[in-house]
């Protein structure tokens, strides 16, 4: 047998492989990772379904970021993100995973309050519009995480006292 015919069955292999069915069972594909999720994050689900405007609220701790999926009319990830207006105490990022897109929220160091933001989304289906989604936060403190350090009191010293000025010798 030759080489390009073995080359050839080994080809209609592999493309007949890929039309198998696949494994049924959740799809969790490898940038799914939750690494550095925040140990307590409960997210709400935005509806984009009968509006084009939908809040969402996000309960963590501020050991991590926490994250709100959002999906088109359609069921697909949005197309692109902007930031309308942006956290005051904390970072946003926003990725594509398994055909959602997440708003991932992260604290600034040690911060424990409230914080909202609000996120433009462009859709992928043509001449649709734009959705707004506003996320309103509340952070609380992590187990592990100091409390913020109160600021050290200052102590005010007197200024150092200056020995006199002796004329220059001639």
């Amino acid at each position: 047998m030759t080489f390009r015919p073995l080359c050839l069955v080994a080809l209609a292999g592999l493309l007949l492989q890929g039309c198998a069915t696949p494994a049924t069972g959740p799809v969790i594909a490898a940038d799914e990772i939750l690494d550095g999720q925040a140990k307590t994050c409960t997210p709400s689900a935005p509806d984009f379904t009968s509006a084009i405007a939908a809040d969402a609220t996000i309960a963590m701790t501020n050991d991590g970021w926490c994250g709100v999926y959002a999906t088109e009319k359609g069921g697909r990830e949005f197309a692109l993100a902007l930031l309308a207006n942006r956290p005051a105490h904390g970072q946003i990022y926003v990725r594509a995973i398994n055909g959602r897109s997440r708003v991932e929220y992260t604290p600034f160091p040690r911060f424990v309050g409230a914080d909202a933001f609000t996120v433009t989304l462009r859709p992928r289906t043509a001449g649709a519009a734009e959705a707004t989604l506003k996320v309103a936060v509340n952070v609380t403190r992590g187990e592990g995480v100091p409390a913020e350090a109160a600021p050290a009191e200052k102590k005010s010293t007197p200024p150092a006292r200056r020995a006199p000025r002796r004329p220059a010798a001639r």
